[in-house]
């Protein structure tokens, strides 16, 4: 029962207020302006988001998003040349993506779906891509399962998880809380949510080989004045070293020889 009401949770809060739709609430919803102000703001502060993008090519390929937000990173995949299809557990995201690409006239399908119990054939995507998705998700050692049993042998993951040993969970999230005071901004606020180090990240994607995994972002806007005195170069070591997001590029093995389909 724990584990329902959880995911109810979490889709309520999605549903409420897609990911990254809160920045630029000036401007009309699903307009043109909206996403674009999204788009600029998401980047400006997440450069790293776009780095990871170019360790896969994506030109050709059937990807896979998990947790689309409001399709920004959708736009980036498809004009790289994606074959696309997201997926997100509310309806909310889904909609407001599936309204980004049609503004924008970019080819793709945006859909409801539960990551842990997907209706798609074994191995049809080449790139399974999720950015900070899968922490939300109760049962995820069931939807890294779902996900590589529609990921085609050999094909590419590319995931953002939360990291334990960041800064914001060991000092902003932990310590801080234990002593009873909280940071200008709230913390990861989406209901649910996980950490993960080095080692357990490993063990959660363990089935699949890990060609990378590296840590970024350093969020300066939740110290204050002192952290927009930080220079840029600092904030990006800060990042590299203890960031907030938790960066994997992995490959599903290919099956051996007489195996059966199905999980990676």
């Amino acid at each position: 029962m724990h584990v329902v009401l959880t995911q109810e949770r979490v889709r309520e809060h999605w549903d409420e207020q897609p990911c990254d739709s809160e920045p630029t609430a000036r401007e009309q919803p699903s307009s043109r302006e909206f996403f674009l102000g999204v788009e600029r703001q998401r980047y400006a502060l997440q450069p790293h988001i776009l780095e990871c993008q170019s360790w896969i090519s994506w030109r050709g390929r059937r990807v896979l998003e998990v947790g689309t937000g409001v399709g920004t990173d959708a736009r980036q995949l498809i004009r790289a040349g994606a074959l696309y299809t997201g997926i997100s557990f509310d309806r909310g995201s889904a909609d407001m993506t599936a309204r980004a690409l049609r503004e924008f006239q970019l080819p793709g399908a945006s859909l409801q779906r539960d990551a842990t119990a997907l209706d798609f054939p074994d191995g049809l995507f080449d790139v399974v891509y999720s950015f900070g998705a899968l922490q939300d998700i109760a049962q995820v050692q069931r939807a890294v399962a779902e996900l590589g049993r529609v990921l085609k042998p050999g094909g590419e993951l590319l995931v953002m998880l939360y990291n334990r040993s960041s800064i914001q969970h060991r000092i902003e999230t932990t310590l801080l809380r234990k002593l009873g005071m909280r940071t200008a901004r709230k913390g990861a606020g989406d209901p649910g949510y996980r950490v993960y180090d080095e080692d357990e990240a490993a063990e959660l994607f363990a089935a699949f080989e890990i060609l990378r995994q590296e840590v970024r972002f350093f969020d300066h806007r939740r110290w204050g004045v002192i952290g927009r005195l930080l220079p840029r170069s600092l904030r990006r070591w800060l990042g590299e070293h203890w960031g907030w997001h938790r960066l994997l590029h992995m490959r599903k093995r290919a099956e051996r020889a007489g195996g059966g389909g199905g999980g990676p």
